[in-house]
């Protein structure tokens, strides 16, 4: 079910680059950070960063003339409505760390599922580590935000979240192709 990227060099700069200049903006390493997990690390900004990429090169390699607007690029930016867009479709991806996955899984935390909700988005799950030199990324699969919203429930890890427990309840990362082209 899961689908393996491999990010470049290049690709894995990049990711690092950009997760530490998050976390500058954001009041640098160790701080609070936006707010939403209550900690700044470039570790784990990592995770998401690369997330965020190898879920846009799988839509690239994958959907024939793709043109995506790749809104973590442009985090400063009010207004962004999740981290890709593609066919007028709103895409938010959840990272986290390998080893974490059969405790977690897929969990987003409340405010932002309700924005989530509200856009009607698709949230995509991955796996990365929080380094820049392991390149492989795992696309896990995905969820409509009302799916989580209607199935999930509340747990506190760092920070509130409604998890989606049930695998059965999360799509392949084919079926989003079919979606997003729908």
């Amino acid at each position: 079910m899961k689908t393996e990227i491999v990010l470049t060099e290049g690709e894995l700069e990049w990711c690092k680059n950009h997760a530490e200049e998050i976390v500058e903006y954001y009041g640098g390493n160790g701080t609070q950070g936006s707010g939403t997990y209550n900690h700044n690390k470039i570790s784990s900004n990592l995770v998401g960063v690369k997330s965020e990429v190898a879920t846009a090169k799988w839509l690239k390699d994958t959907i024939r003339e793709c043109k995506l607007v790749e809104n973590y690029k442009t985090y400063k930016r009010r207004g962004l409505k999740g981290d890709i867009q593609y066919n007028r479709k709103i895409i938010e991806v959840k990272g986290l760390r390998p080893h974490q996955w059969d405790k977690f899984k897929r969990m987003i935390p409340p405010k932002q599922l309700t924005y989530c909700v509200r856009n009607k988005a698709i949230v995509v799950w991955t796996l990365a580590t929080g380094d820049s030199t392991n390149p492989t990324v795992s696309l896990m699969g995905w969820n409509h935000a009302s799916e989580v919203e209607q199935y999930g429930v509340e747990i506190r890890t760092i920070c509130d979240n409604i998890w989606l427990a049930e695998d059965k309840m999360m799509h392949s990362m084919d079926e989003l192709c079919e979606y997003l082209m729908s």
